[in-house]
């Protein structure tokens, strides 16, 4: 398949994913990662522009140089993701409420963006991280943990992806992850079934 088809299809997923309006209930994970490659693999060009703001060193202006992506992940279901341009109540809590039902268990790490979750409705609770806990009891965020590492290291092996493109390839990860379970023939059907509700006027990713 060409390089068109390939883009075609990932276009699909993208807008499949958007267009999901059920909102999902049960026990549900939290969390924000940060996506991009590391300074030594930035463009020249780039290096300059962060050399000059002082954002070249390791860990220092990653979320200059790195895309900011919510997650949320229903335990034993399916991850949704959506990119962000920062982790702020103001941004995260219309996603939640819009994606998530009132009453539902809510877990995450203590991030700041995430105190009022209580207050709209949700059964939240919460692991420090900043304290070195990841486990207390049932109330843990491996399951998205888990699934950063292993998108990354896959979209690491698409080079130079361009931003405009970005997209297409995140949402890929999404779905290969929510489909993993389907045998070859299946997620053939799966991903035809997707193409033909696949309308290119609405498609509108960035």
């Amino acid at each position: 398949m060409c390089w068109q088809g390939y883009q075609l299809i990932r276009k699909s997923l993208v807008q499949a994913s958007y267009r999901g309006r059920k909102k999902i209930t049960g026990t549900i994970e939290l969390d924000e990662s940060f996506y991009g490659g590391t300074f030594k693999n930035l463009r020249k060009k780039v290096k300059q522009e962060l050399r000059k703001l002082g954002l070249n060193k390791r860990g220092g202006g990653a979320k200059y140089r790195k895309q900011p992506v919510f997650g949320i992940f229903k335990r034993n279901g399916k991850v949704y993701l959506e990119p962000i341009p920062e982790a702020k109540a103001k941004v995260l809590s219309p996603l939640i409420t819009k994606k998530i039902r009132v009453g539902s268990n809510v877990f995450s790490d203590t991030g700041t963006w995430y105190a009022g979750l209580v207050g709209l409705g949700y059964m939240h609770k919460t692991v420090d991280h900043g304290k070195q806990e990841y486990v207390a009891g049932e109330v843990h965020i491996n399951g998205l943990e888990g699934f950063w590492g292993l998108s990354k290291t896959n979209m690491h092996t698409y080079k130079g992806i361009k931003k405009t493109n970005w997209l297409l390839y995140l949402k890929e990860m999404e779905f290969r992850y929510n489909y993993r379970k389907l045998n070859f023939d299946e997620m053939v059907e799966k991903i035809i079934k997707i193409l033909m509700s696949y309308k290119r006027s609405n498609f509108v990713p960035y």
